[in-house]
């Protein structure tokens, strides 16, 4: 993972029906600039237009269709981006923010386009503790959308003429990189081939006995 300025780790604690305490790692990720603090994997996305979809370096390079987040509300704005490439090696930026109010598609001179959409969390409820929102998205789905005559031409352009990346419109490739920005708790990120990454439990999150 990288970090764009400095974040907190800390180690959360839950207990199963048998009252054990079960301790896991979680990221809390706090700033008053949320441009400017972010974990980001892998450090290095500038694969080069054109390359192999599998041979850029810096590339995550992940096949997986679905991707699942793990986080916590903690009542500040927030956003999250992934790097999306179709089979023509077409890159694109899906970012969701919560204070996004409506779809917007950016093309940027030099840059891959952004699809940014809005995301919320649920309701506040009367429990003492805020539960653990789990976010998942089909990514294939969203490529078509970078030209969707619904959303565009696109509603914010930096460019100038012929300098702008092809926007992505084939079939899903892969994933380059995964971004998260402050301010959020982030427990887990996860790929799946499944509609909701949940058909088997995540062996870290299974419980676990000594051998008496």
């Amino acid at each position: 993972m990288h970090t764009k300025t400095p974040l907190l780790s800390t180690a959360g604690e839950a207990s199963d029906s048998q009252g054990h305490q079960l301790d896991q790692t979680v990221l809390h990720i706090q700033s008053p600039d949320l441009r400017r603090t972010y974990i980001q994997t892998p450090p290095n996305v500038n694969t080069p237009q054109g390359s192999s979809p599998t041979s850029g370096q810096g590339s995550l390079g992940i096949r997986h269709p679905w991707i699942h987040l793990q986080v916590r509300n903690l009542g500040k704005d927030w956003s999250f981006e992934v790097g999306l490439v179709d089979t023509a090696n077409r890159m694109g930026t899906l970012r969701l923010s919560t204070f996004q109010t409506e779809p917007k598609i950016k093309v940027r001179q030099g840059k891959p386009p952004i699809l940014h959409l809005p995301i919320s969390f649920p309701g506040a409820s009367s429990r003492p503790l805020t539960s653990w929102a789990t976010i998942n998205l089909h990514l294939p789905t969203y490529l078509s959308q970078f030209s969707s005559s619904l959303l565009g031409p696109a509603n914010e352009v930096d460019r100038a003429p012929n300098q702008t990346l092809p926007l992505p419109k084939g079939n899903y490739s892969h994933v380059s990189y995964v971004r998260v920005y402050a301010t959020c708790r982030l427990r887990r990120i996860w790929f799946s081939d499944d509609t909701s990454g949940q058909q088997s439990t995540p062996w870290e999150f299974e419980l676990y006995a000594c051998d008496s």
